[in-house]
C-alpha cells in the first residue's frame, strides 16, 4: 500500500475499509475506516511504505501496538487490533486500529483559542492537562514513558472527553526493552523535549511531566516556551536556558499556576513532580483555589495576554525579548509563586525619605514664659531670607516651628508687661497705706 492511499482500500483481509486520511506524520498516516465485522468506524494507523521494509520500524510499531493495547484507560486511544497488510509484490504494511474519537486535536482547540483570546482560559487548560496526567499515571503505572506528549497528540471529543494518542515512540521501562533504542538518539518532538531527551541520555517518567509542563505553558500563554530557528537550537534551550512565567506573557495566571509550571519544567528531573500523580493531585488543588476565588480576581476569566496580541503557537519569539525570571536559585517548594514584579512587601517610592506629618509640632515647648525663653531663641534666630540657602523638603514643618516660637515670645512679653504692671501697683498702694 502506498501513501497515497485512496478511500475504498481494505486492511485486514477486507475487514476495515479506508474512507479518509485524518492525519499523516514522518513516520505513519492515520486513516478513517470502517470495521464491516463489528459494524463501527475505526482509526487505522499505517506505517509508511519504506519504513515497513525495515525491520527496526516494523518492530517499534509492533510494540506501540502491544504496548498501547494493554493500557486502558478513559483519557487513552484504546487500540482494538493490529496486523500486517501484504502487497501484490510482496511488500507489507504494519497497521493498528485504534479507537475512533470524533473531535479535534488540542492544537486545533488551542489554534482557534490564540486566534481569539490569545491563549486557553486558566480553568479549561488546566483541566485538559489534569486528564493528560490522568493517561500518564496509567501509562506510568504500565512501565511506559509516552516521550511526546505535545497538543498534537491529545485528542477532545465532541463531548469534552480527552484522549491521550500516538505511543509511537513510547518506550517501556523493562531492561529487555530499552535497547530498541540507541544510546544518544535525540527522539520526540523539539519544543517540547526535556533537557534529558535533548543530551541523549535515559528518560523515565519525569520526562513526560516536563513535556506536560512545556504543553501546560503554551496553552496559558499561547506561545512555547522554547523555540527557535532549528531543532539543535531550541534543544540547547531546553538544556540551558529559563523560559519566563506564563504569567508574564498572560497577566490571568496566577501565582500558583507560575509555580506549578515552574516545578514542571525544572532541568534536574530529581527537583521535578517525581510521579504523574503527584503532579495532578497539585495541578487539582491550585484548581481548586482558582474555582473557588482565592485572592485573584483574574483566575477564571479571559487570558490578558501582554505584548502584541495573538501569535502563532509555532512561532514564539526568541527568549532574549523577555525579562529573566526572578526568584531564589536551586529547588523551591511547589508553592513559591515566580515574583515577575515587586509584591505588597516593596515599600512604595521615597517611603523612608519623607518624614512623618509635622514632626516638629510634638516637640514645640508649651507656651509657658519660664520654658518659652529656655529652648526657642537658640534654634529660632534664623538668618535672614535673601541669603538662606534653599530649603529641603521638610521646610515647611520648620516653618511652623518658627511660627510657634514667635507667638510664644509675643505671649510672654505681654506676660512681663502685665507682672511688671502688678507690681507697680502693688508698690503704689504700700506707698499710699504707709
Amino acid at each position: 500500500m502506498t501513501e497515497g492511499t485512496t478511500e475504498g482500500h481494505s486492511l485486514g483481509h477486507g475487514r476495515y475499509v479506508l474512507q479518509r486520511l485524518l492525519g499523516q506524520g514522518g513516520m505513519a498516516s492515520v486513516h478513517l475506516a470502517y470495521d464491516t465485522v463489528l459494524d463501527r468506524q475505526v482509526a487505522v494507523k499505517t506505517l509508511h511504505t519504506e519504513l515497513g521494509r525495515e525491520a527496526s520500524f516494523k518492530e517499534r510499531f509492533r510494540r506501540e501496538a502491544q504496548a498501547v493495547a494493554r493500557l486502558q484507560h478513559t483519557n487513552i486511544v484504546s487500540v482494538f487490533d493490529s496486523g500486517e497488510d501484504v502487497a501484490p509484490d510482496g511488500s507489507t504494511t504494519p497497521y493498528i486500529v485504534m479507537e475512533f474519537v470524533e473531535g479535534r486535536s488540542l492544537k486545533d482547540v488551542l489554534d482557534e483559542q490564540v486566534t481569539t483570546l490569545g491563549a486557553m482560559p486558566n480553568e479549561q487548560a488546566l483541566k485538559i492537562t489534569g486528564a493528560v496526567l490522568a493517561a500518564l499515571e496509567a501509562s506510568h503505572d504500565q512501565g511506559l514513558v509516552h516521550r511526546d506528549i505535545k497538543p498534537a497528540n491529545v485528542m477532545v471529543s465532541t463531548k469534552g472527553v480527552v484522549k491521550v494518542m500516538d505511543f509511537g515512540i513510547a518506550r517501556a521501562l523493562q531492561s529487555g526493552v530499552t535497547s530498541m533504542t540507541q544510546t544518544g538518539m535525540v527522539v520526540g518532538t523539539p519544543q517540547y523535549l526535556s533537557p534529558e531527551q535533548a543530551l541523549g541520555k535515559s528518560v523515565d517518567a519525569r520526562s513526560d511531566l516536563y513535556s506536560v509542563g512545556c504543553m501546560l505553558f503554551e496553552l496559558l500563554s499561547g506561545q512555547l516556551p522554547f523555540d527557535g530557528d532549528s531543532a539543535f537550537s531550541i534543544a540547547y534551550k531546553h538544556v540551558q536556558e529559563t523560559p519566563p512565567a506564563p504569567s508574564t506573557l498572560n497577566r490571568a495566571v496566577t501565582p500558583a499556576i507560575d509555580a506549578l509550571v515552574e516545578r514542571a519544567l525544572r532541568k534536574d528531573p530529581a527537583h521535578r513532580f517525581p510521579t504523574a500523580e503527584a503532579m495532578r493531585e497539585e495541578l487539582e488543588r491550585v484548581l481548586a483555589g482558582a474555582q473557588g476565588g482565592g485572592n485573584t480576581p483574574l483566575q477564571a476569566s479571559t487570558p490578558l495576554v501582554i505584548g502584541e496580541g495573538p501569535r502563532s503557537v509555532h512561532a514564539a519569539p526568541s527568549l532574549t525579548n523577555f525579562p529573566p525570571v526572578p526568584g531564589p536559585q536551586g529547588p523551591p517548594s511547589v508553592q513559591q509563586p515566580y515574583q515577575p514584579v515587586p509584591g505588597p512587601s516593596t515599600p512604595p517610592p521615597y517611603a523612608a525619605q519623607t518624614p512623618p506629618p509635622f514632626p516638629q509640632v510634638a516637640q514645640t515647648p508649651p507656651p509657658f514664659p519660664q520654658q518659652g525663653f529656655q529652648q526657642p531663641f537658640p534654634q529660632a534666630t534664623p538668618a535672614p531670607f535673601p541669603a538662606q540657602a534653599p530649603m529641603p523638603y521638610p521646610a515647611p514643618a520648620a516653618s511652623g516651628r518658627n511660627g510657634c516660637s514667635t507667638a510664644a515670645i509675643v505671649i510672654c512679653v505681654i506676660a512681663g508687661v502685665l507682672l511688671l504692671g502688678f507690681i507697680i501697683l502693688v508698690v503704689v498702694l504700700a506707698s499710699a497705706n504707709s
